[in-house]
């Protein structure tokens, strides 16, 4: 008997249409490439997840008043060798202030920002100015509509994210959380080859002053 080896592609395709025909409700809603390409979607998401063993310590802080920002200036001061950051929003004077600083000691910082908050340089709320302007090397992504990672990674060990955005407002307003995870570098590798990616794909950005 012949086995016929389908690409993975069109496996995928083959399910999702089994998919959309178990559901007849969503074919009605939507054109049924529409649908398909949602179910391929989802298949795809499913596929590209990962999986790791826990190691390390977590430390968690929230906002509004639950310290967000303090334990980001923290956490970057820790760094000895290199910081790698991806931002929203980068509007907050103290992190920018203990990323410069962590320059000046002889870290490696680089910066993936979005570029509706931070991509004009006459923004006069974004830290992307001062950044550059001390030396550290910013770039914006334009390769995708918005670049909403909030990710920190230190010495290639340790990370934080969340939904907490590096502003004011995000600490004094929102409810926010980060989560700040140390001693786990098979987790900092994963987070630092998804920044390569943002860094690869992204513009230098050069200070208005």
């Amino acid at each position: 008997m012949r086995t016929l080896s389908l690409p993975r592609f069109l496996l995928d395709l083959t399910i999702a249409s089994l998919l959309v025909a178990s559901n007849p409700a969503l074919a009605k809603k939507e054109s049924f490439t529409s649908a398909i390409a949602g179910a391929v979607d989802e298949l795809i998401d499913r596929y590209e997840s990962i999986s790791l063993p826990a190691k390390g310590t977590v430390e968690v802080a929230f906002s509004p008043k639950g310290g967000c920002t303090a334990a980001t200036v923290r956490f970057i001061g820790e760094a000895k060798k290199s910081i790698r950051l991806a931002a929203y929003g980068l509007t907050s004077n103290p992190i920018g202030k203990a990323l410069v600083e962590a320059k000046k000691r002889g870290v490696d910082v680089r910066a993936v920002l979005d570029r509706e908050h931070n991509g004009k340089r006459d923004n006069p709320n974004s830290v992307a100015n001062f950044l550059a302007a001390n030396g550290i090397p910013v770039r914006i992504d334009k390769a995708v509509r918005i670049q909403h990672n909030k990710v920190i990674i230190v010495d290639g060990q340790s990370v934080q994210n969340g939904s907490f955005n590096f502003t004011a407002a995000a600490q004094k307003s929102n409810a926010e959380n980060i989560i700040i995870h140390r001693g786990f570098p098979e987790l900092a590798k994963t987070f630092t080859d998804n920044w390569n990616h943002l860094w690869s794909e992204s513009e230098d950005y050069k200070s208005s002053y």
